[in-house]
């Protein structure tokens, strides 16, 4: 999902005609990670 309204309202009213919607948010950055790769729980 974006960080603006309208990717949640796409995705609100595709879910409301029936449609199965999973948001996903893929965070980047340039930096070390600490932790090696992303988790659930980062």
């Amino acid at each position: 999902m974006s960080g603006g309204v309208d990717s949640s309202v796409a995705a609100a009213l595709l879910r409301d005609e029936g449609h199965d919607v999973v948001g996903v948010t893929m965070r980047l950055w340039g930096g070390p990670s600490d932790s090696g790769c992303c988790a659930v729980s980062d």
